[in-house]
């Protein structure tokens, strides 16, 4: 999905995916939002840093995850990948920012599934990660977008 928002930055948006300040985060999508914090830094910050997410994106849809930060390009790209008991797990979060003369162009990927081999077990993930959940995803980044687009131009 990409979004444009005009008068936001790549920076701000960057920096805010790589380390969220509490306070704004509790402004972001209160109700919806409920954690999104470093649990532990690596030794080469912010690539390596374990994140912690909890978030509902619907009445039926709660995503509550660990994520390891696999890519930080100041201030164009952050990648996360899930992680459950230490493992890294086949699903990814992918931000990419870019500056435009009016704000800023957001392109937010999420991949859910195994490459290779073991590409016979997605079956087993589409039960949990279905059209529904991908329809409700989209309403909710829609939403949360535009607020942390709004809450970043007032802080600044």
């Amino acid at each position: 999905m990409t979004s444009e928002f005009s008068g936001a930055n790549a920076a701000a948006f960057f920096e805010f995916m790589i380390n969220p300040p509490p306070e704004t985060y509790a402004r972001w999508l209160p109700g919806e939002h409920h954690e999104f914090h470093i649990v532990k830094h690596s030794k080469a910050p912010p690539i390596g840093d374990l994140i912690f997410f909890d978030q509902h994106i619907s009445k039926k849809h709660r995503l509550t995850f660990y994520a390891v930060t696999i890519i930080a390009d100041k201030t164009n790209h952050v990648l996360y990948q899930m992680r459950k008991f230490g493992i890294n797990l086949p699903g990814y979060l992918d931000l990419q920012f870019q500056d435009t003369t009016e704000g800023l162009l957001l392109t937010e990927t999420i991949r859910i599934g195994f490459n290779g081999i073991g590409k016979i077990f997605d079956p087993i993930l589409r039960l949990f990660f279905n059209k529904s959940f991908f329809i409700a995803m989209n309403g909710h980044h829609k939403r949360e977008w535009e607020n942390l687009a709004e809450i970043l131009r007032e802080d600044n």
